[in-house]
């Protein structure tokens, strides 16, 4: 083994998972790290997380790209200078936890964001070539999963024999072909891991080693203060502001367990069954959340124990 790189992603404003991951790996003596995007929202610490990231950026080798989430606070910057027709955002389960993530963010921080790219790839001599990406090489919402072969779909497509990839927040670690494909996992909310920020270190072998050049993951789950990070969602407003859609974020911290997108697809649904119109997203009202929340069970954590 001849190079280390530690790969972070889906931080979702969790500034105290970002820094345990981060602080971690530079105790291994990581000196290089991808950041796979979604560094932000559903948690309270976006100005935090943000600083922090500049901060590893200045003293590391430091790639990043961006995912979804930074795609959506774009979008909603083009919305607020007229330059797209999509719907304002507004405080509700909907989409409050965005509203609150942009009203903290300045426009240095978005810009920063629209000058990364959506994936790259990492070319280093005596090392095979990696596709990096959060959601797919040409989509940041498009899920990689190994459950329904879009994952292996995508090692087939790519001219590299790695793709290192996010988003999903599962930690995957699949072999097709000849092939691989890594997921981190979420550092700031992961599924199957409460309490643990997900990430992984890549481990290069170069074409000096008997084997041959290739990459292994080491996937990670590190330990870190869970409880302060649902604390400051409601000492911070983001409870009042994202309403079912924060205590939903609360079961997944507490048990690793995600039935966001069934949440938010009943409340839709019960939305439009009792209205007979269809539903613009995010004019969903309370009642249809909180029915739904019943429904697939969410505990109501919208007010602290």
């Amino acid at each position: 083994m001849t190079k280390q790189i530690g790969v972070i992603s889906d931080i979702h404003s969790n500034y105290t998972a970002f820094k345990a991951a981060a602080e971690y790996m530079i105790g291994r003596g990581i000196t290089e790290f991808f950041l796979l995007g979604d560094y932000v929202s559903d948690t309270t610490d976006a100005v935090e997380t943000m600083q922090y990231m500049r901060e590893l950026m200045g003293k590391y080798k430091v790639t990043a790209i961006r995912g979804n989430r930074e795609d959506y606070l774009l979008g909603q910057r083009k919305v607020i200078r007229g330059e797209s027709d999509e719907p304002l955002w507004i405080y509700n389960s909907a989409c409050g936890n965005l509203l609150y993530t942009y009203e903290l963010l300045t426009d240095e921080d978005l810009d920063f964001f629209e000058s990364m790219p959506i994936s790259f790839k990492y070319d280093c001599p005596g090392y095979p070539a990696i596709i990096c990406c959060h959601g797919s090489p040409e989509n940041s919402r498009e899920l990689l999963l190994a459950k329904d072969g879009s994952a292996e779909s995508w090692l087939k497509k790519v001219d590299t024999d790695y793709i290192v990839a996010a988003h999903t927040h599962i930690q995957t670690e699949l072999e097709a072909e000849g092939k691989h494909y890594f997921n981190t996992g979420s550092t700031g909310i992961a599924i199957h891991a409460p309490g643990q920020a997900q990430c992984l270190i890549l481990h290069g072998y170069d074409e000096n080693e008997p084997e041959g050049p290739s990459w292994k993951a080491e996937l990670l789950n590190i330990p870190y203060d869970v409880d302060y990070v649902i604390d400051a969602l409601y000492e911070k407003g983001l409870m009042d502001k994202g309403k079912w859609f924060i205590a939903n974020n609360v079961y997944v911290l507490k048990t690793g367990k995600d039935i966001t997108v069934d949440f938010l697809k009943k409340a839709a649904s019960l939305q439009e069954e009792a209205t007979k119109e269809p539903v613009t997203w995010p004019y969903i009202e309370e009642e249809y959340f909180t029915e739904a929340a019943k429904i697939v069970g969410i505990p109501d954590y919208r007010e602290r124990a």
